[in-house]
């Protein structure tokens, strides 16, 4: 009869030719097993598998499965140069995709990186200069959104002069940025002196776009901040006290007649989002529905949110303390994706980059401004945002209609636009650039600040312009375009 340890050996080397590296090595580092010789032999030949397996794990890119596999190699014993060698590769692969997140300037994901190699014990007196690298990047960009540009051009030099590699991409990218940065002092030192000046002669309006300009370079200058948020509460209180029309022209002439900064600040390119101009912003128009209440309706595939600030602002203009170009919402085929410029919550989570909106979602715009996000059409791209906070919008409207091919207004609970004691739909639709409508009831059209009508039928559609309105048997809108 066979000894166990014999049998155990037995039972070890099965697992081994039948592909179970792991399960082997398991076996014979059992205490009755591993100190007989043949168990001893058994485990190199396991440990040189497992390398060999952790190996291809780590040209395929699973880093996580390689790293297992080396821990049990190193474990077991008797193959330790190839294990060295495999985990310098690993950490130079780490230290590759390192440097591409700065680039990227995703220095967050970085340190997660470098973190890992510290648990892991891997890349020693190379991984601690990495990880100064990304902490002197990290606290440089910190310095830049908090106006700090001095500062944070000599933490990049501090940065530069530890790459390993002087002339590479990175390397090109901190120079750039240390330029930027002193360009960024020189203008940030002459906008701060106006802004002073603005808060001394309480210019709000002067105060409100210089501060703007400040928080497009720097968007966590407390100062700036400070007095945006001053100056808002004064600009939005004087302009809720007037009808939402004249409220929008006022506001729109006072931010036009201000001081050409607005145009000429430069974007902060280490901001993660993309705030091009060259957008198709797309028809806007306003549904004014009797008994119901007025929508916005955008028609762009990207919609961005923030202030009003005339024909640079934002589609969806909200009297509140934000920026400008607070955020933007794109629609990508059936999916809405919500990026960030500044500070934005989904979900009660602060968003780094790019998001997906789920059904339902909760966005919250600076400190207080929340808006739901509905799609409430099963078979529609087309989505629907409401304000739940006390905010308004400019115009003054009880919804935004983020509108793909059509919008439906009824009485239905899958209606876009919900219309209590409709008894017919009324959809909207896009015909090229025109926007039109089609709805069974009887209606009549009329075009234009004469109210002559240009038509009626039974099945009624037609195409909507500026001042277009339609009166049903039970319901009336008129539609105007901003």
């Amino acid at each position: 009869m066979f000894p166990t340890w014999r049998l155990k050996i037995r039972e070890a080397r099965q697992a081994l030719k039948a592909g179970r590296p792991d399960e082997a090595g398991q076996i014979l580092q059992q205490e009755s097993v591993r100190d007989f010789l043949p168990a001893k032999r058994l485990i190199s030949e396991v440990a040189e598998h497992l390398v060999s397996r952790a190996e291809r794990h780590l040209l395929q890119g699973d880093s996580i499965a390689s790293w297992t596999d080396l821990e049990q190699a190193d474990r077991l014993g008797g193959c330790e140069q190839r294990v060295t060698e495999l985990r310098q590769a690993q950490a130079e692969r780490v230290f590759d995709r390192v440097q591409r997140l700065l680039i990227q300037g995703e220095t967050k994901l970085a340190a997660e990186q470098i973190t890992r190699l510290q648990q892991r014990h891997l890349g020693g007196e190379q991984r601690r200069t990495w990880k100064l690298i990304v902490h002197l990047i990290t606290r440089a960009k910190e310095l830049s959104a908090q106006g700090e540009s001095t500062s944070a051009a000599e933490m990049l030099e501090r940065a530069t002069r530890l790459l390993p590699n002087p002339k590479d991409e990175l390397a090109e990218m901190l120079d750039a940025r240390q330029s930027q940065l002193r360009q960024h002092a020189a203008e940030l030192r002459s906008l701060m002196a106006q802004l002073h000046e603005s808060l001394t002669q309480e210019a709000w309006t002067a105060v409100l776009t210089t501060a703007e300009a400040v928080l497009e370079l720097a968007p966590a200058h407390a100062a700036a901040r400070q007095a945006r948020r001053r100056a808002w509460s004064v600009v939005g209180m004087t302009a809720t006290q007037v009808s939402p029309h004249e409220k929008r022209k006022r506001l729109v002439r006072n931010l036009r007649s201000t001081h050409a900064w607005t145009s000429s600040a430069k974007v902060d390119t280490w901001a993660m989002h993309d705030k091009s101009k060259q957008r198709n912003t797309g028809k806007r128009v306003v549904a004014w529905i009797d008994g119901v209440g007025g929508y916005l309706v955008c028609l762009g595939d990207e919609i961005v949110l923030g202030q009003p600030a005339g024909s640079e602002g934002a589609d969806i203009p909200i009297l509140a303390d934000l920026s400008r170009r607070h955020a933007s919402i794109c629609r990508e085929r059936e999916s809405y994706v919500i990026k960030p410029v500044h500070r934005v919550r989904v979900d009660g989570v602060e968003l780094s980059g790019p998001t997906v909106l789920k059904n339902d979602a909760l966005i919250e715009l600076g400190e207080s401004v929340r808006l739901r996000f509905r799609k409430p059409h099963a078979l529609s791209s087309t989505a629907v945002l409401t304000l739940e906070s006390h905010h308004k919008t400019e115009p003054a409207v009880d919804g935004i209609v983020l509108m793909s091919e059509s919008c439906v207004l009824g009485s239905q609970p899958q209606s876009h636009i919900p219309c209590r004691g409709w008894t017919d739909d009324l959809v909207l639709f896009r015909r090229g650039e025109d926007l039109q409508f089609r709805t069974a009831a009887n209606v009549a059209i009329s075009n234009g600040d004469d109210g002559l009508h240009s038509g009626s039928s039974a099945g009624g559609r037609g195409v909507i312009t500026d001042n277009t309105r339609i009166d049903g048997e039970n319901f009336a809108l008129s539609f105007e375009e901003v």
